[in-house]
């Protein structure tokens, strides 16, 4: 069942979420297992809000194609009230030559069955540079009125905070701290009228087994931030942090929730 965005921005109750870069295959009928513990919790915290990207083959796939017959089947699994699903998109840090590539990546999401079809796009590699923010301006431009009834969600990556401040201007959320998390500090974070804390995603690899709780409460509870997401997966050695889920997701969410009084 397709739900509007603007339906699961009234259901999620609580303001501050997870963002769960979800790079890994549902592996499909009946049980869509490898996702299922994303399912499972977020089915167990309706008032959360989820932001779950998908990315079957770093993006869509070939242009014009079809979803993966997996993610036909799972995605629809992964609906709920409380959840924004995203297409992956790179935007290769808005080099002249790709720029194509990333409209036709956007133009292949809009093109897949309602069912199945994301919310909106996560643009990822953003290079985040004032040289750049028209080429980013109209990448957002075109994709908003082809997701969720022609309001879609638009996140973008650009791993640090961006240099120009209107990047916040053309997007819901804003990755502003993709790193280890042993070598993040919440201080890193550039918070103020014009980068709003409300828009603000940190996500961190390499994390502890169990819940980092005075980070969550510094983040969620005193800062405010939009959305959070620590995996126990690893990027040391050029390793995709996001091929496995964390070790244990369900604690980290309710801590999640925890820090806000829920």
């Amino acid at each position: 069942m397709y739900i509007p965005r603007a339906v699961v921005a009234a259901a999620a109750t609580l303001s501050s979420g997870i963002l769960i870069p979800l790079y890994i295959d549902p592996v499909g009928s009946p049980d869509c297992s490898g996702w299922a513990p994303v399912i499972d919790t977020i089915a167990a915290h309706p008032s959360l809000p989820f932001w779950v990207v998908i990315n079957p083959a770093s993006g869509p796939g070939r242009h014009g194609s079809q979803a993966p017959a997996e993610y036909q089947r799972c995605i629809p699994e992964l609906r709920a009230p409380n959840v924004v699903v995203l297409g992956y998109v790179p935007t290769f840090d808005a080099a002249a030559n790709k720029q194509s590539g990333v409209t036709q990546d956007v133009d292949t999401y809009a093109g897949w069955g309602d069912a199945y079809r994301p919310d909106g796009i996560f643009f990822d590699q953003v290079s985040g540079a004032s040289g750049d923010l028209a080429v980013y301006e109209g990448f957002a431009s075109h994709a908003t009125p082809l997701f969720n009834g022609g309001d879609s969600f638009i996140a973008l990556n650009p791993g640090d905070a961006p240099e120009d401040t209107a990047y916040y201007d053309i997007a819901d959320l804003v990755l502003s701290a993709e790193n280890f998390f042993d070598k993040f500090s919440p201080s890193d974070l550039d918070l103020g009228p014009s980068t709003p804390v409300s828009q603000q995603a940190v996500v961190l690899t390499d994390g502890p087994s169990s819940p980092p709780t005075s980070l969550i409460s510094q983040l969620i509870a005193t800062d405010g931030l939009r959305a959070f997401y620590v995996t126990t997966d690893s990027q040391a050695g050029g390793a995709n942090p996001y091929d496995d889920l964390p070790t244990d997701l369900e604690s980290f969410v309710a801590a999640v929730q925890a820090a806000q009084g829920a």
